[in-house]
């Protein structure tokens, strides 16, 4: 009798509570029951007739359509975005709901307004639960810009991103993007965010950075903009010390000295070899660190040499052999710079003493003994001038120093064939005023001379093996030499004479060239580089122009440049 009288009093009381309901208490009722049409059609009534329920009322309505959104998002992002913007229609702000509807956007294919959606905000700033997927969104479209070359665009997005988010790889693509903007400072920065990003176990950060930083360093360096390069150098995320940093270390240093900074070049390799980098400085770096600063205490030393400046050039070599003492080639340089300094036996024993298969050793010999020449011909001693030239010849005939001896000995060898009567001639008729009418082997001299330069110029600057003050001899012997004979002179290779005749007024001529082969008349046409004879018995030479007759004494190996 009495469970009779319990459940009856139940039922009252429940359909008394839906009596009394408020709209929202029955939403509620139908949300826990999953009629989501009933709840949402209570809602509605509550905002609209329920003042006291009305706020409460339209967040849970924002609540349901979010829920509603949520569970359609993967299958159908339209109806989702749908669902999402009511919600936001009735929740203003809503985070939940902003990331939501970026994402079911983004999912349509929308990405710029997915984009937009995303990074509004108050005062133009993204929600803090949006700024992880914007951040994904704007790595998405900076690929898509790159890869279109849009780089300005790629950088703006990538750079919002590592704002929003703080990533090495970000960062990094911040500098690779500036790099093709040729934006130097723009990487620099970018790279300052990246290093403290790096982590130890992140290799493909790790392996940008290095391909950035290499790139940059040499970059900076063919400009000269030593300060960038060492901002850059002074990056350490995790790898990148090491032998990686001391091969750019060298580069820099290498393309400096290739700029003439040659002193800087010097101070930034040899600190590498100071006392900071004992310990960490690789065996193999080290020995081309020395010999980078070698090879620029020997060029150094050449230089001197050429230009007489002895004590200087034993310094330099002196400094090369403490960066590589088993140089037998910097050995060779020191025994010219002796020979310069008056000592050309000592310097014959030093190179002597010496492998003969070292490289120079033949041409080294060869200077020494094209030396011993001009110090005979001072002397007065032609014979043993000549047998110091024999010796230089045998040597290394092609060395240019030894030619410069040959041309020495030339300017006082008398030239073939020459007697009293035909000095007599070329006093009377003659272009040239032979000095003390001692007609010598004068164009054979400045054939030599020229030879000597054209080889010179072919073993370039670089070349080591010079004699010490060779410039200033051949400068000295060529200023003698124009004194008195005014013609250019070229080296020709066979024992002929070959003659390029021109007129100084430019005009159009007939010349007609006697040797004791006979006379042959030579047309030169007007304004013309010169009509070219060839004598193949050089000797007294006689021009003839309009009755008028002048004499010249040719020479084998030589092409002459006459001016009529």
């Amino acid at each position: 009798m009495r469970s009779s009288l319990s459940v009856c009093a139940l039922f009252l009381a429940a359909s008394t509570f839906v009596a009394c309901a408020s709209s929202l208490d029955k939403a509620r009722v139908a949300r826990n029951a999953h009629d989501d049409v009933r709840a949402e059609q209570y809602l509605r009534k509550s905002m609209a007739s329920d003042p006291e329920d009305r706020a409460a009322a339209q967040k849970e309505l924002a609540s349901l359509k979010f829920a509603q959104a949520q569970a359609k998002a993967k299958q159908d992002p339209a109806a989702a975005e749908k669902l999402v913007r009511e919600s936001l229609t009735l929740a203003p702000g809503d985070e939940k709901a902003v990331d939501l509807l970026g994402r079911v956007i983004a999912a349509q294919g929308r990405l710029d307004e997915a984009i937009g959606v995303l990074g509004e905000g108050e005062q133009g700033k993204p929600c803090d639960m949006c700024k992880r997927y914007l951040s994904v969104l704007l790595l998405e479209r900076a690929g898509k810009r790159e890869a279109a070359k849009d780089f300005e665009g790629a950088r703006a997005d990538y750079s919002r991103a590592t704002d929003l988010i703080p990533d090495a790889a970000t960062a990094l693509a911040v500098a690779r993007i500036s790099e093709q903007l040729g934006d130097f400072e723009g990487m620099t920065r970018a790279a300052e965010l990246a290093v403290p990003l790096i982590r130890a176990d992140d290799t493909a950060a790790q392996n940008e950075f290095l391909g950035i930083r290499e790139r940059t360093v040499l970059a900076a360096a063919g400009r000269g903009d030593v300060t960038l390069a060492d901002r850059w150098l002074n990056f350490f995320p995790p790898g990148a010390g090491g032998d990686g940093w001391y091969v750019l270390q060298l580069r820099l240093a290498q393309e400096l000295y290739r700029q003439k900074k040659v002193d800087v070049a010097i101070g930034r390799a040899r600190h590498m070899l100071g006392p900071t980098h004992t310990d960490t400085l690789p065996a193999n770096r080290k020995s081309e660190f020395q010999r980078f600063l070698a090879d620029i205490y020997r060029l150094q030393g050449v230089g001197f040499l050429r230009e007489g400046k002895l004590v200087e050039a034993d310094d330099n070599f002196r400094m090369a052999m403490e960066f590589a003492p088993t140089d037998d080639k910097i050995k060779l340089l020191r025994a010219l710079a002796i020979a310069g300094n008056k000592e050309i036996g000592r310097a014959i024993q030093v190179v002597n003493a010496l492998p003969k298969e070292t490289k120079g050793h033949a041409e080294v010999l060869a200077i020494l003994e094209s030396m011993q020449v001009a110090d005979r011909l001072a002397d007065g001693d032609v014979e043993g001038a000549r047998a110091a030239l024999a010796r230089a010849q045998a040597a290394s005939a092609e060395t240019p120093e030894v030619h410069v001896a040959m041309a020495e000995m030339l300017f006082i060898t008398p030239a073939a064939g020459i007697n009293k009567g035909i000095v007599r001639q070329l006093k009377k008729s003659g272009i040239i005023k032979y000095p003390n009418d001692e007609v010598n082997r004068y164009g054979e001299a400045l054939s030599e001379l020229a030879w000597a330069r054209e080889q010179a110029r072919g073993l370039g600057e670089g070349y080591l093996f010079r004699g010490p003050g060779i410039d200033a001899r051949m400068a000295n012997l060529d200023r003698q030499l124009r004194a008195f004979y005014p013609f250019a002179v070229e080296f020709n290779a066979d024992s002929t004479a070959i003659l390029k005749i021109r007129f100084k007024s430019g005009a159009a001529g007939e010349v007609g060239v006697k040797t004791d082969e006979g006379e042959q008349a030579v047309r030169v046409p007007a304004g013309s580089e010169g009509a070219e004879v060839v004598l193949r018995q050089p000797g007294l030479t006689y021009f003839r122009i309009n009755g008028k007759v002048s004499s010249f004494v040719t020479e084998p190996y030589t092409r002459v440049a006459i001016d009529l």
